[in-house]
């Protein structure tokens, strides 16, 4: 995020009264003494801070027991007014590691770790820290302690990355994200959430892009968090809202033209059993018609993008990137949520990879709780039937399910704590100056 566009945001903090100290972690700790809105210990920060006995005051409370929206937009607000307190006393040194760091070593390098994580967990005020009846060096005596790797995976939990306990590249990179980035951050994501306005006692699927994330929310609480894969940047997830209508088991994939030129049309040059191998058919004059081209009666090497008068549909096979079950919200982007035989994606803390659609961790409990809330039990015994065969079935939802795609990089989670996340796609810049704008 560009200086210039940070500025115009920001703008002036004249409810921030302390001036910057001479000596970045000193100051800081002086002025802020935590930063606790990020802690694992951490619960409700009042609207408004305020400083007791040297402390950021405190209510250990959980988001699960406050579950409107405007509750968890006042925890992003007071999040943002501690980091306004501590851009306002310099920031934060930067980091540069030279090395892995992991628990039991010691030097210079944990020292800063230590320093950085220190504003925001308040268990390592005492730790590496000079004693006035102590002569040690405390830089090069600071140990990585156990306190202190239970801080780091903390601090890797809510920034969606390898939670290990070690100190690398990905943890560094996010450590040194400034005060005034992540100030940014809550400005720009506190506007999204005001403009999400989904009706607090519905059941209804929310998808957070850049968390890779799936929750199925009823009445304000959580009923389920699934992992997904979204879009990679060469193929963006849209952000949009609209209601799954149906769900299919055992799905044909209905190949977009796109991707049928593109890509499947160089492999089929490159390789005449391609279809066969694949279970690919072309279809003549559309996605369901019963009259099949034979794959060997073009030449792939004359089809151009976007160029093509067949329809190409992938028959259910274990091999089918749909998976097993495929849910549906008729929308112009041609996204919906489903199955994908590629589990080891799920694995991967940065999961931008699909062609748009997204792709569902454990894809049948979305089916099992719709049949539940909807109070259609019937259903799930047919869609059990259902997976034994080869053939699509599609279940029809009486009550059709909102769900919203939503674009947030930084949120309070139901633990409470400030979540951030990469800007994969690149929008928030782009948000930021015409908020800036405004």
């Amino acid at each position: 995020m560009k200086s210039k566009t940070a500025e115009r945001v920001i703008g002036s903090l004249d409810a921030v009264n302390q001036k910057p100290h001479g000596n970045k972690g000193r100051g800081l700790r002086k002025a802020l003494s935590a930063l606790l809105v990020c802690g694992a210990v951490i619960g409700q920060v009042s609207a408004t801070p305020a400083i007791t006995q040297g402390r950021w005051s405190t209510v250990q409370t959980s988001t699960d027991n406050f579950p409107s929206l405007d509750r968890r937009l006042e925890r992003m607000q007071s999040a943002r007014d501690i980091y306004a307190i501590a851009m306002e006393n310099g920031g934060w040194d930067t980091i540069d590691r030279e090395k892995l760091l992991r628990e039991g070593a010691t030097g210079p390098d944990v020292y800063a770790v230590v320093e950085r994580l220190r504003v925001e967990y308040p268990q390592l005020e005492n730790v590496c820290v000079q004693h006035p009846a102590m002569q040690n060096n405390v830089k090069e005596d600071c140990t990585y302690t156990e306190e202190v790797a239970d801080a780091v995976r903390d601090f890797q939990d809510r920034h969606g990355l390898q939670v290990d306990g070690v100190v690398g590249s990905s943890t560094t990179d996010a450590l040194n994200v400034s005060a005034r980035q992540r100030y940014q951050q809550l400005t720009l994501n506190i506007e999204r959430l005001q403009a999400f306005k989904p009706k607090i006692e519905e059941s209804y699927v929310l998808v957070n892009i850049p968390e890779y994330a799936l929750r199925y929310v009823k009445s304000g609480k959580v009923a389920f968090n699934k992992d997904v894969v979204v879009g990679k940047p060469s193929w963006k997830t849209p952000s949009f809202s609209d209601s799954i209508e149906k769900f299919v088991v055992n799905p044909e994939w209905r190949i977009p033209l796109s991707i049928a030129t593109r890509e499947i049309a160089p492999k089929a040059a490159d390789n005449p059993d391609y279809f066969e191998e694949n279970n690919i058919v072309i279809r003549k004059d559309s996605y369901v018609d019963d009259e099949l081209i034979d794959p060997k009666s073009i030449d792939w090497e004359d089809v151009e993008p976007y160029e093509f008068d067949h329809f190409m549909v992938k028959l259910p096979h274990e091999k089918n990137p749909l998976g097993e079950v495929k849910y549906l919200f008729p929308n112009s982007h041609a996204v919906y949520v489903h199955d994908t035989p590629f589990e080891q994606w799920f694995k991967e803390p940065q999961r931008a990879a699909s062609h748009g659609c997204i792709r569902l961790e454990d894809p049948f409990s979305l089916a099992e709780i719709i049949a539940e809330e909807q109070e259609v039990t019937r259903m799930l015994e047919d869609v059990h039937r259902a997976r034994v065969r080869e053939e699509p079935k599609t279940f029809h939802l009486e009550n059709p399910l909102p769900i919203h795609l939503v674009y947030w990089t930084a949120w309070a989670d139901e633990k409470g704590r400030i979540n951030f996340r990469e800007d994969i796609y690149n929008r928030d810049e782009e948000a930021l100056e015409q908020l800036a704008a405004r």
